[in-house]
């Protein structure tokens, strides 16, 4: 293959062995409402309180293997939150945890013992992209001191606002000594592909991974586009949507900015008829692993006789 730059929709990248990999990595087991998942018409607290259906949880990050240096999108829960009493400060948010999830954790689902079990030495990771701050998102950045950690300048705000704890953003967990934090601002661009977007942001700036703004579960939640010569593009859309299939129906789960989430939906299923192939992978989707596989499945290249 040549050593040359390939343009997708105005986006230049250089595709030859840039991003080796991508895995899905299963970092617990849960359980939450089905109101939760597949939204609901009653309020919020009658399903938290009253609701008797629950429903599996799976908890997934994503590593990629880049030739900067490997990342990962999100870093799973720490488990310490179900052992350690005051692993949540208020009592209130004690209160409703188990109201609201179910968790079935044990210490190897912490990241770096995940990693380990994958071949991968935690000290290795060079950089995790959050998508939003929640704690089943952000639960393994201890265990990664080293790396640099992104997250959408919206999203840190949340941060300075009185109570972030009641939108389940634990702060002590977060402001953690040493964390090696980086906030991105995302860039206009006149790239059609990305119209209606807020701007990208381009990670490595060689366009295989492109983050985006998709606020409604939180703020400043994120997606990370993902695309590498013979595999289909790949959109990661972190807890937009709790199942691939319902994003695409337009069903909106039971939490976050209703507005938002129908706007970032919207655009969402606009770059999917934009970029032919566009394979989107939500983190709480038991289909990940499968259509992960499917979408980096290398297709035969041609050779030159």
């Amino acid at each position: 293959m040549a050593d040359t730059q390939t343009e997708l929709s105005g986006t230049s990248f250089t595709p030859e062995r840039t991003i080796a990999s991508l895995r899905v990595l299963r970092v617990g087991q849960a359980e939450q409402h089905r109101e939760h998942r597949y939204g609901s018409r009653m309020p919020q607290l009658w399903w938290v309180f009253l609701g008797r259906h629950w429903v599996p949880l799976p908890l997934q990050c994503f590593l990629i293997e880049h030739r900067d240096g490997l990342v990962l999108f999100d870093t799973g829960i720490d488990p310490a939150i179900l052992s350690e009493e005051g692993y949540i400060n208020q009592a209130i948010g004690r209160f409703l945890l188990p109201r609201i999830f179910r968790f079935h954790l044990t210490e190897r689902d912490r990241i770096d013992h995940v990693l380990a079990g994958a071949g991968v030495a935690a000290s290795d990771i060079r950089m995790a992209v959050i998508s939003h701050l929640h704690f089943d998102h952000v639960g393994g950045i201890a265990q990664i001191p080293q790396a640099d950690l992104l997250v959408s300048e919206r999203e840190w705000a949340i941060l300075s606002e009185p109570h972030p704890e009641r939108e389940w953003i634990l702060r002590e967990h977060i402001e953690i000594p040493g964390a090696n934090w980086r906030q991105v601002s995302f860039t206009p661009t006149d790239d059609p592909l990305f119209d209606g977007f807020e701007g990208i942001h381009d990670i490595a700036g060689d366009g295989t991974m492109i983050l985006l703004p998709t606020p409604g579960h939180t703020p400043g939640s994120m997606s990370m586009l993902i695309r590498q010569d013979g595999w289909d593009p790949i959109l990661l859309v972190g807890d937009l949507t709790y199942e691939t299939a319902l994003l695409e129906q337009g069903v909106l789960p039971g939490t976050g900015d209703t507005e938002a989430l129908l706007a970032s939906g919207a655009k969402v299923r606009r770059l999917k008829e934009r970029l032919p192939g566009l394979t989107i992978v939500a983190s709480h989707d038991f289909s990940a692993e499968e259509v992960v596989s499917r979408a980096t499945r290398r297709t035969p290249q041609s050779t030159e006789a």
